[in-house]
């Protein structure tokens, strides 16, 4: 038994430079591999392989890959390659060819270099692969998320039909014009029929009659019955087209108000493309499927039920021959929907993966052009349009199957009617009209049987779809905004709160593993003004989010003004909240439109105008032509950094909120405007309005505060104190944090310096080499400390294992 321990990615591929493959395999050993993938254990495997990469650290030119839990590498295979999914349990087991020991012949010391390669078979590599295609990049889903396909795909559809449950009148009266327009269409056949046989049977000098009417008549007659089929069918499509525009805008007003209403942790799961992809093409398609194609499958089951009524009436022998194909075709619609179902939801995915890789590169577009990174982006954009393309083909192999065997079938039966309904004219069994309309019924019914596997192939796009949606408005909200909780109400309407973190622990729902803060402890007076330090990454900013009540802490309490966190109405909390955030967001409109961002009230002029000048934004915006109706564009484009900021701290301080939020607020403000603004917080101060929490690297936000908490580098509580006090005493940790960055900013300044005078003195040959030799080096580094951690006791277990059941491999170290 081979069992091989690895966390996650590529297990297996084909390496190009094997030494003397064996071509014949067809009387080689059978042995098992089993494949797990246990994120528990630390576990590796040394393959010997012929291809060098780091030829330095490879003794006699043989290089090492290993499979770490750190850095999962690759496995020596024969021929194929497949991509093994992260499991907790075995992947899969499967039997193959082993082959013999191979000897390498560049090294002369053979007894050190055999090695056993293994060929995947094309079962094996096909079902890895859809293992790799089913996977989805979303958290695990719940034991009701994994239902069976049709299953799900069923309580999808029924939950799709309740939405149009408010437009019934209006599918009503659609479903009311279908069947008119049905009806006058069904009864054709049977006329061609009648009139046929009256023109038979009626001699050449009587006067025809059909129905006991005049031809002329009766031909006439016929003519307002299509021309009333026409008006129906006309009227139908313009209400199911108004009724599938209703539903789009519902069903996307419904999952955006369920996604605003979610939590951070929902944010940090979700990517923004992707959310995207399901309120545009996602709703669209469930749209079109409710809709125009229920309609056209309603159409085609009348068509198909009138039909087989019709033939049955008028050769019931016939009929019961042609019923031996019913089961052929459900089983064809079973078999197929499952797959094209399957499919949608794959291309959905890959769709919303396409709309993730632009909406970043669009977001980002100077990184990119500042980086000269544009073909970079470009392939990533290919690889996601390459994943679309791969599984469109898969669904045109599908369709394709699908549709042609109901062609098949149709065509069958078209053959069947045709001969035994010959033999039944001959035995003067069944009339030439009569067998002329059972026809004409025949191709009616087989074209209703082809539309509804064309209904039933939306459909199930439609469910592939709807369950995208779905899994959005099904996502439950863990910090609900207002059920169940009390509004929160400050203990001073127009002064600042008192916050309390009381063995405060947190770590990030997506990142649980990683401890942000354990057993935190401080308290803020209420109207002070308190600045948080730290190292980078401490979790400063995290504060701010719990304040915000973004996430639960994983254990303690926040107590606000004598109130827990947890027990609190989270929308009344927000609003006694301002936050500025050092890249605050602009929202796409006029500047009055963003200093009033979220009011409940419309301030006046006089309000805006003040704040605008408190705030020091007052001028530039007057400079422009439209002034305080400037349109700034998405995320504030128009505007530089430092308007953007000040803008934001006047978004903030209109609310007159109880607790000020400052997270490096003014660290794109030049050191006038910083002045400006730092005497405006120092106004506030004085009044006691605002609690004032100031998160700062800068050591001219941090004289402002009068309170300095000083968090360590396991994010608690290393000192607290007065600034002065604190920054005058140079054993505290305050002390030694600003010295800190001080000698880190000297000697980045130093480093950049010498770099640049060397650089002059090189030419650019030179400096190319010496880039490429250190880029080498430091590749080779990391490739031996990648040896190097291979953990000894598990390649032992490894070998144990495999010497078991099969023949050795000799691992070399």
């Amino acid at each position: 038994m081979f069992k091989i321990y690895t966390n996650t990615g590529t297990l297996c591929r084909r390496l190009n430079n094997i030494s003397n493959p064996i071509r014949n395999t067809s009387s080689l050993p059978e042995i098992k591999l089993q494949f797990w993938g246990v994120r528990t254990k630390t576990t590796g495997i040394n393959c010997p392989i012929n291809n060098p990469i780091h030829s330095k650290y490879n003794a006699n030119n043989n290089s090492i890959r290993n499979i770490t839990t750190k850095n999962p590498k690759n496995v020596q295979c024969f021929s194929s390659y497949a991509n093994i999914l992260q499991r907790e349990t075995p992947i899969i087991q499967y039997k193959f060819n082993s082959h013999t020991t191979i000897n390498n012949s560049n090294n002369n010391n053979n007894n050190n270099n055999n090695i056993q390669l293994v060929k995947i078979s094309k079962k094996f590599f096909h079902s890895s692969r859809t293992n790799r295609n089913n996977k989805t990049k979303e958290q695990p889903k719940s034991k009701k998320e994994t239902r069976s396909s049709s299953e799900s795909g069923s309580k999808d559809i029924w939950r799709l039909l309740l939405l149009i449950k408010n437009d019934w009148k209006l599918l009503s009266a659609a479903l009311g014009l279908l069947t008119v327009s049905c009806s006058i269409g069904m009864a054709i056949p049977k006329i061609i029929g009648i009139v046929l046989d009256a023109l038979r049977t009626t001699a050449p000098e009587e006067q025809i009659t059909v129905m006991s009417l005049p031809l002329p008549q009766f031909f006439g007659g016929i003519a307002i019955a299509l021309i009333i089929g026409c008006a129906a069918n006309y009227g139908r499509v313009i209400l199911l087209r108004i009724l599938s525009e209703r539903l789009v805008a519902r069903l996307r007003s419904n999952i955006i108000k369920r996604v605003l209403h979610q939590d951070a942790e929902f944010y940090d799961t979700y990517k923004v493309g992707d959310l995207i992809s399901r309120l545009g093409s996602d709703a669209y398609v469930v749209s079109r499927s409710i809709t125009q194609k229920i309609s056209d499958g309603i159409k085609a089951l009348f068509v198909g039920s009138v039909g087989i009524g019709m033939m049955v009436s008028l050769s019931p022998q016939l009929s019961g021959v042609l019923m031996l194909l019913a089961p052929p075709i459900l089983f064809a619609a079973k078999f197929f929907g499952r797959k094209i179902r399957l499919n949608s939801t794959q291309l959905q995915e890959a769709t919303a993966n396409m709309t993730r890789v632009s909406e970043e590169q669009f977001n980002g577009i100077k990184t990119i052009q500042s980086f000269v990174a544009e073909k970079n982006e470009i392939n990533k954009y290919n690889g996601a349009i390459r994943q679309i393309f791969r599984v469109g083909k898969d669904a045109a192999f599908i369709n394709g199957k699908f549709f042609t065997t109901a062609s098949l079938i149709g065509d069958l039966s078209f053959l069947i009617v045709l001969s035994y309904g010959s033999y039944l004219v001959l035995g003067n069994q069944l009339s030439i009209g009569d067998l002329t309309a059972y026809m004409l019924y025949t191709e009616y019914t087989g074209n209703a049987v082809f539309g509804l596997s064309t209904f039933y192939s939306e459909l199930m796009q439609g469910a592939g779809a709807a369950t995208r949606l779905f899994e959005l408005t099904d996502k439950e909200v863990k910090i609900p905004s207002t059920i169940g909780r009390s509004k929160f109400v400050p203990v001073k309407p127009n002064g600042g709160c008192e916050i309390e973190f009381e063995n405060v622990s947190f770590a990030y729902p997506t990142r649980p593993a990683n401890q942000i803060f354990k057993n935190l402890n401080f308290k803020i007076e209420a109207g002070s003004n308190v600045c948080i330090v730290g190292p980078s990454g401490r979790g400063k900013s995290t504060i701010a989010l719990l304040l915000l009540h973004y996430y639960n802490p994983t254990n303690g309490d926040i107590i606000i003004d004598g109130q827990r966190l947890n027990e609190m109405n989270t929308k009344s909390l927000r609003r006694k909240i301002g936050i500025v955030q050092q890249e605050p967001t602009l929202m796409s409109g006029t500047i009055r439109d963003n200093i009033t961002y979220g009011l409940t009230y419309k301030p006046t002029k006089e309000e805006i105008r003040s704040v605008a000048k408190q705030c020091f934004c007052h001028n530039f915006i007057t400079k422009f032509p439209d002034t305080y109706d400037t349109v700034i564009g998405p995320h504030g484009a128009s505007l530089s950094g430092g308007q953007r900021q000040r803008i934001a701290i006047a978004r903030a301080l209109i609310k007159k909120p109880n607790i000020l939020i400052l997270d490096e607020a003014t660290s794109a403000l030049d050191v006038e405007s910083e002045g400006a603004i730092n005497y405006t917080f120092g106004q506030i101060m004085k009044s006691k309005s605002m609690t004032i929490v100031s998160i700062a690297h800068r050591l001219s936000t941090i004289r402002r505060s009068e309170n300095i908490i000083v968090l360590g580098n396991d994010g608690s509580v290393v000192e607290m104190g007065k600034f002065k006090e604190l920054f005058e005493d140079p054993s505290s940790e305050l002390s030694k944090l600003l010295n800190e960055k001080t000698n880190r900013s000297e000697k980045k300044a130093d480093v950049a310096s010498l770099a640049t005078n060397t650089k002059s003195n090189v030419t650019p040959d030179e400096t190319d080499n010496d880039s490429s030799q250190t880029l080498e080096t430091e590749q080779e580094a990391s490739a031996k400390l990648q040896i190097d951690a291979i953990d000894e006791n598990a390649i032992e277990e490894v070998v144990k294992d495999v010497t078991e059941e099969s023949k050795p491999i000799k691992i070399m170290r």
